[in-house]
């Protein structure tokens, strides 16, 4: 095979998969908390639409990412005071969430961009990449040069191993989803630890949905999260919610997504090759499933 189309489809994997990254870890902290995330694809999808739009008003991308960030993290906090201390079904409101950002998006596009579906402008400031030039093809093409955010999703992967499993935040994030009863007997509420996982799902969220519009393609449209929070939620149920192998499965994601782009460039139906990635993660949920039973079976 081609150095260049090696080197092409590694890079195009781990741009694809930096925002699945984030999402996951963020999904991680609510999943040991105790609530599976549905609305990871609404949390993606608000911060990538505040994302554009403050970049493209401010001229920064800074700016840009901080809008999504909050945005993100405010529509979180609603998701958290419903499950957590309303005690709602969180698969219906994630669910009602992921509808109204989807319609709210929309809606405010067409009425700030002249009714358009779909917003793209050179004055969109873009993430900055860790631009270093060696003259060494590996390390130029194979470790430098990626969104600044995709070393920090790294970075952050490895902290949260670390906070989950070696402090005692952690440690009541996984009491909170195990063993909650415990918390309360020793007098922690439940909802408050929650919340914060919430919060902080929401922020890592909010990177996510930036890197995907201010970075993999620096425009907004229509939904075009596309998806990405159910593949994320399938990367934690996968894992386990352990931060390290959400890297590893992040990034298998991320090959199916540019083996995609890349079959959509060859004599194969377009709608196959969109289709690949969203296969693929049935599949390995698939397999995973049948490997916990057959566990559960010899147990």
């Amino acid at each position: 095979m081609d150095i260049e189309l090696i080197t092409t489809l590694f890079r195009t994997s781990i741009r694809m998969a930096t925002p699945i990254l984030l999402a996951s870890l963020g999904g991680a902290l609510t999943y040991h908390a105790g609530i599976i995330n549905v609305a990871m694809e609404g949390l993606m999808l608000i911060s990538a639409f505040f994302s554009v739009v403050f970049s493209y008003l401010t001229g920064s991308a800074f700016y840009g990412i901080i809008a999504g960030v909050v945005a993100s993290m405010l529509i979180s906090l609603l998701y958290s005071v419903f499950v957590s201390f309303l005690k709602a079904n969180n698969f219906a409101i994630g669910f009602a969430i992921n509808i109204l950002i989807s319609s709210l998006t929309l809606f405010l596009m067409r009425v700030m961009f002249q009714g358009k579906n779909a917003f793209n402008s050179p004055d969109i400031a873009s993430i900055m990449e860790l631009k270093v030039k060696t003259g060494n093809y590996f390390l130029d093409n194979y470790l430098l040069n990626f969104s600044i955010l995709t070393y920090l999703s790294i970075a952050i992967a490895f902290l949260l191993a670390y906070i989950i499993y070696k402090t005692s935040f952690g440690l009541r994030l996984r009491v909170c989803g195990e063993m909650p009863q415990a918390l309360t007997a020793a007098g922690i509420k439940v909802g408050v630890i929650q919340l914060w996982a919430s919060i902080l799902c929401g922020g890592l969220c909010g990177l996510a949905g930036a890197q995907l519009s201010l970075y993999n393609v620096r425009m907004f449209s229509r939904d075009m999260t596309g998806g990405r929070g159910f593949v994320a939620l399938a990367a934690i149920l996968i894992s386990g919610g352990k931060p390290k192998r959400v890297l590893f499965i992040s990034l298998l994601f991320g090959l199916f997504d540019a083996l995609s782009v890349k079959l959509q460039n060859e004599k194969i139906a377009p709608q196959f090759a969109l289709m690949l990635p969203y296969i693929m993660s049935v599949v390995v949920l698939l397999l995973f499933h049948l490997k916990t039973r057959k566990q559960y079976g010899k147990a």
